[in-house]
């Protein structure tokens, strides 16, 4: 038998209120009800089960399901009230005081807490409980330069990443091998490294720093910073809308903090991205034939292009370095920076895609969520790109929702 259930927003989450019997048949419906909330990014979630006229065991499990995901994604999902029928077997069961437990009193002063920072709406995104960054900012470095794509700068810098070490670009994980024959697309960050070998179909490889383990590569090309970036914000899509541009967010974090150039860190679920991976090792490039040629042709045999947007549904961490004007001539950053899409911001962006992973709404430390990302397998390491071609373009990447981080970045004498 079918159920009813109608989503009530809440001030601290939402309440799904189930009409019908809860059973083998309709319990589903439920299950997905509450998946479909936590993949929006609301945690808080309470059950009104006051027009539930049965309850078998087979709800009884849902209701410990339910709960069970909104916890692994830092929140509850607890039944707020209960019909006589239902009150009753919870309370034989004795699973009343689990299923029914009221959200404690310190969950909602940090509830109330998080509402009082600052929310912004800008065009194409909300910034929810928006934090600047402190005063100063982080110092990055650029290491190496196109040289290294071009057949003729082959030579890398061994970084080490400690766990509040940041690097992207074109790097090897260090080991005996030359760096060329093995360098790939790389995004560390809090000091695990995300590798893509320079094959076709390569798998991800990872070293995830732990104790006296650092990982160290030689990056050929990039850019490398040490410290957390303080500044933070949740964001989503304004309205209607399905998601949020990268550019969109980039220009909005840009206006707000006014920096010239900020570095960002964003775990977010993932709506489409557009993006190249580098498909053959830089040892066969020659100063006619390499991914920088100038030529689609060369690029096609160099890079692996996203046709259409792809990784929809799973989660990713995107990092790198956006600035109010893109390779703007003679400018700090050079040709390190392109457009994102939007004609006022620019940047340099990679991403290490995971498969889909709830993220805390409320989640503010960055180290903690990237351990809990990776503690998942890797599928793809990617240099986010833009296509803006008329009718056959891929666009750019888009997010749903999502956490960021971000700083004011400032090379060697020069202004962040």
């Amino acid at each position: 038998m079918e159920i009813q259930i109608e989503r009530v927003p809440q001030e601290d989450g939402v309440e799904l209120a189930v009409v019908g019997r809860l059973d083998a048949e309709s319990a589903g419906e439920l299950r997905h009800a509450v998946a479909g909330e936590v993949r929006r990014g609301e945690h808080r979630i309470s059950l009104d089960l006051a027009g539930v006229t049965f309850l078998s065991s087979a709800g009884i499990r849902v209701l410990f399901e339910t709960q069970r995901e909104a916890r692994t994604a830092g929140g509850e999902c607890l039944v707020r009230v209960a019909s006589g029928p239902v009150r009753k077997v919870l309370e034989l069961t004795r699973l009343d005081a689990i299923l029914m437990r009221p959200v404690s009193r310190a969950a909602g002063e940090a509830t109330a807490a998080v509402a009082a920072v600052r929310d912004i709406d800008a065009v194409g995104v909300r910034l929810i409980g928006f934090e600047p960054p402190p005063a100063g900012g982080l110092k990055g470095r650029l290491v190496g330069s196109s040289a290294a794509l071009s057949g003729t700068g082959h030579r890398g810098e061994r970084i080490a990443l400690k766990p509040h070490g940041f690097a992207f670009g074109i790097a090897a994980v260090a080991d005996d091998a030359a760096p060329a024959d093995t360098a790939g697309e790389v995004l560390a960050v809090c000091g695990a490294v995300f590798h893509r070998p320079p094959r076709a179909f390569a798998a991800v490889d990872y070293l995830i720093g732990s104790g006296a383990l650092v990982p160290e590569i030689d990056l050929l090309t990039g850019l490398v910073w040490e410290g957390l970036p303080a500044g933070r914000a949740g964001f989503e899509a304004v309205g209607d809308a399905p998601s949020v541009g990268v550019a969109d967010l980039a220009a909005t974090l840009i206006e707000q903090t006014g920096a010239e150039a900020l570095a960002v860190v964003v775990a977010g679920e993932v709506h489409a991205l557009v993006a190249a991976e580098l498909i053959r090792p830089l040892s066969e490039a020659t100063p006619a034939d390499h991914p920088l040629a100038g030529s689609s042709t060369a690029a096609a045999r160099w890079l692996c292009f996203s046709r259409e947007p792809v990784h929809a549904g799973r989660t990713a961490v995107v990092a790198g370095v956006v600035t109010r004007a893109a390779g703007t001539a003679g400018g700090p950053w050079g040709e390190f920076v392109a457009p994102l899409g939007r004609g006022d911001v620019g940047g340099h962006l990679h991403a290490v895609v995971f498969p889909h992973r709830p993220l805390k709404r409320s989640a503010t430390d960055l180290a903690a969520v990237v351990a809990d990302l990776a503690a998942s397998e890797p599928v793809a390491v990617v240099h986010l790109m833009v296509d803006d071609r008329p009718v056959l373009g891929s666009g750019m990447s888009e997010l749903v929702r999502g956490r960021c981080w971000f700083a004011p970045l400032a090379l060697p004498g020069g202004d962040a």
